[in-house]
């Protein structure tokens, strides 16, 4: 997701990273490296195993303590200020709430001198320097920026998170101030396009691609307006930023806690017994189902009745007025914001600097999706059709289509895979630990990529739950790459959705920085926040990761054991990992995942292929109490029928993609149209399309993407799109060809969002018309649809 600001302005997606003061960092020593056998060893173990992690975590010198010390030690300087602590990611700030606030006001001040300072001198020396200090004042705020917005979702103190909460929009409200600055702005045009300073002609391609970037991103805010209409400009995006946080932090609330099924509407074997006890009657015989926790879902599978299973979909699927209100303010303010721009609309505005390019371009691929898709989604409702109650004779596609709602799709779908009951025999997860996943992940980016995952034992203070696990990424020709904590157990309060934040990117780091005489800099070797390392003499910033997912473990055996589609996520959140310890360039602004929205998917997207593929899942799955290999067979059939409506699924992404390019404009719809009403727009592109149609529900209140992939939700699908040619390329024939992998890592992963994406997939593909990446390269690519 692309931050709407100039200076923060590579994509996180999913969140991605900055840096404040940089200092060499002194650790106490690390594990030595493992062989590769023992390595996956280790880490199966620290994750399936309490005891050996408590183990593992033990101090050197703790030889006479107890071997299976709790690691609650390490988490327990949260609540402390203990000078032993090395705070959060070993950023010895963060040992306290208060020490995060010391954090952010210690970046703000040197920001700011660091801004006045770059005003000023005006000597050819700093014009020539400019746009590094540039991307320096952009890794300070979002490194701070960046930390809050994990911290928000992911951390288990309530002080922590408001404190992050208070650093997060002072820090973003500093931002705007500086993406209207125009001082800031004149200079850096006049060293891209002042040709007889002559600048220009001393830049590496880096820092020109890097200027340009900035440069556009401060004219997209408004840079060029008079006074008034750039405060308009500020008070609007402002407005749109905490307008999206609310929309986003309420789209779980329903419009009711329950549903009303009437005596006339039920019977007591429409719904299994063990959830009628945890539901209400009254005394008319009334039934109060909870929309919450896991009976709704669970209605919506097992049970028989149409009209209770209509009613259960509808509430899981509808919020409050307010939530829908909030949701038209914000489309509204975006489409001012754009006329403000000069733009048509909102899309118009923001597909400018994306793959795509304009609106037309990514509703001709959308439109094309629909069409080539049509014929394998009428076999998949065909499929479910025979599931149906009293269906006689062959069914036409026309009333197959109308026959077949949306609140009957688990319900038959369930019917289907419990028909296969030969992929029912045995638990397929029994075969795939959380450990042997993750093992499995370092032992494929040890084939493709010569990089292994290494644990780590962590340090008192590092991490924010005893959950955590450190892996350090150890590339077989340039050492250690990067950091990722992996936090991905269930916990009350955590974000509900897989994530993977960039906490702290890769940066090349100027010596002068280094310098304990630079005025922009901390000179006390404790405040040190960053670790670096050294490559060919130049020093860099380790970048520092933390994917997080919510993964429940098994009472009985204390373990985590994953479906098929937790294994592809986990796969999928591991691509983006590798994206921002890969993309290692000398700028921030294009380190790793800091490219454009429309291409940041790619590398997560084919590595969830990975995931899907038998010879990959083969090679690792075992079963975690014999140790006996996972049958082939097993797993073709597990994911015959995780696949059963992959069709109707990709559909289900293009109605999502087009009701984004909807609601911002691109079909030419007026927002200041006084009948302009969300939801009846989305009823009646649900009914244009008819296939699962939602003509009931107020669902788009839920759709969060709405704000933060405001009119590039089509990301998804035409990443895929490439993704399935880049495999069909690369590792269709040997998913752990050392080749293909280094292709793929010198062609896309390296460049982060220093290099045009359609040349990256130019290369990768070998298709030199790719290049241009008009509406012929668009076209090309959504010729992989069928393999969607």
């Amino acid at each position: 997701m692309r931050s709407s600001t100039a200076l923060c302005n590579r994509q996180q997606v999913c969140r991605y990273g900055p840096r404040l003061f940089i200092r060499l960092l002194s650790h106490t020593k690390r594990n030595l490296i493992p062989t590769d056998l023992e390595n996956e060893k280790i880490i199966t173990k620290i994750f399936d195993s309490p005891e050996y992690w408590r183990s593992f975590n033990r101090p050197d010198d703790s030889r006479n303590s107890n071997p299976f010390q709790s690691t609650r030690k390490i988490l327990s300087s949260l609540q402390s200020n203990s000078s032993n602590s090395v705070g959060l990611f070993a950023n010895p700030y963060l040992t306290s709430p208060n020490g995060l606030k010391e954090f952010a006001n210690e970046t703000l001040e040197k920001a700011r001198a660091l801004t006045r300072h770059m005003i000023e001198d005006q000597s050819f020396s700093a014009m020539k320097d400019y746009i590094k200090e540039l991307d320096r004042l952009s890794d300070m705020l979002c490194r701070v920026i960046d930390l809050c917005e994990f911290v928000r979702v992911a951390h288990p103190n309530s002080s922590f998170v408001k404190a992050a909460e208070e650093c997060h929009y002072a820090l973003f409200e500093h931002m705007n101030v500086l993406n209207t600055s125009k001082p800031l702005f004149e200079k850096l045009g006049k060293v891209l396009y002042d040709d007889q300073l002559g600048i220009n002609k001393q830049l590496s391609k880096e820092e020109i691609s890097v200027g340009k970037l900035l440069y556009a991103d401060f004219k997209k805010s408004g840079i060029d307006m008079d006074e008034q209409t750039g405060e308009t400009f500020v008070q609007l995006s402002s407005y749109i930023a905490n307008a999206g946080q609310e929309f986003n932090n309420n789209i779980t609330i329903p419009k009711d806690t329950s549903v009303r099924i009437l005596p006339s509407e039920w019977k007591k074997e429409d719904i299994k017994p063990e959830y009628l006890k945890q539901m209400t009657q009254s005394f008319d015989g009334a039934l109060a189902i909870p929309i919450y926790g896991h009976i709704p879902f669970e209605i919506l599978r097992s049970c028989p009745n149409r009209i209770i299973r209509e009613k259960v979909w509808i509430a899981l699927h509808s919020v409050p007025e307010e939530q829908l209100t909030l949701l038209t303010n914000l489309l509204k303010c975006r489409q001012y914001l754009a006329k403000l721009m000069g733009c048509e609309n909102y899309a118009q505005y923001a597909l400018a600097d994306k793959m795509a390019h304009n609106p037309e371009n990514v509703m001709r691929f959308l439109q094309g999706l629909i069409k080539d898709l049509q014929p394998e989604v009428l076999k998949e409702l065909k499929l479910l059709s025979k599931y149906l109650p009293d269906i006689k004779g062959n069914v036409k596609n026309e009333e197959l289509v109308d026959m077949i709602k949306p609140w009957d799709r688990e319900y038959l779908l369930t019917k289907y895979i419990l028909s296969l009951k030969s992929s029912q025999n045995e638990d397929i997860s029994q075969y795939f630990s959380l450990g042997t996943v993750v093992s499995g992940l370092s032992k494929l980016f040890n084939s493709i990529y010569g990089i292994k995952l290494v644990p780590q034992k962590l340090q008192y203070g590092e991490v924010w739950s005893d959950d955590v696990r450190r892996l350090d990424a150890i590339s077989d020709k340039d050492g250690k790459v990067g950091i990722m904590y992996l936090d991905l157990l269930q916990r009350n309060g955590k974000t509900p959705h897989p994530a993977h934040f960039t906490v702290c990117c890769s940066r090349k780091i100027d010596e002068r920085e280094l310098d304990t005489n630079d005025p922009f800099n901390l000179t006390l070797p404790t405040t040190a926040t960053v670790e670096t390392i050294k490559q060919n003499g130049d020093t860099y910033q380790l970048p520092v990761i933390s994917l997080v997912c919510n993964y429940t473990m098994n009472p009985h055996t204390k373990m985590v054991f994953l479906t098929l589609d937790q294994v592809s996520t986990l796969f999928h959140e591991m691509g983006h990992a590798m994206h921002s310890m890969l993309g290692r360039t000398e700028l921030h602004n294009v380190s790793g995942t800091r490219c454009q929205t429309d291409f940041v998917e790619l590398p997560s997207i084919l590595h969830e292929t990975f995931a899907n593929d038998v010879r990959v899942l083969s090679s690792f799955g075992k079963h975690y109490q014999t140790g006996e290999k996972v049958p082939e067979t097993l797993i073709k059939r597990h994911l015959e029928s995780e696949k059963a409506l992959k069709h109707c699924e990709t559909l289900g992404q293009v109605k999502m993609a087009l009701l984004d390019q909807l609601y911002h404009g691109s079909t030419g719809f007026n927002l200041d149209d006084e009948s302009f009403n969300i939801i009846d727009l989305y009823h009646q592109l649900e009914s244009n399309i008819r296939i699962f149609a939602d003509t009931k529900s107020s669902w788009p209140g839920k759709f969060g993407h709405l704000y933060s992939y405001g009119a590039v939700y089509y990301s998804y699908l035409l990443d895929r799109a490439i993704a399935s040619k880049i495999w069909d390329e690369l590792f269709e024939d040997d998913p752990f060809s050392r080749e293909a992998g280094e292709k793929f890592k010198n062609e896309v992963l390296k460049w982060g969002g220093s290099r045009d994406p359609w040349v990256c997939i130019s290369h990768v593909l070998n298709v030199k018309e790719l290049e241009e990446g008009d509406a012929n390269a668009m076209q090309f690519i959504s010729k992989a649809q069928g393999k969607l």
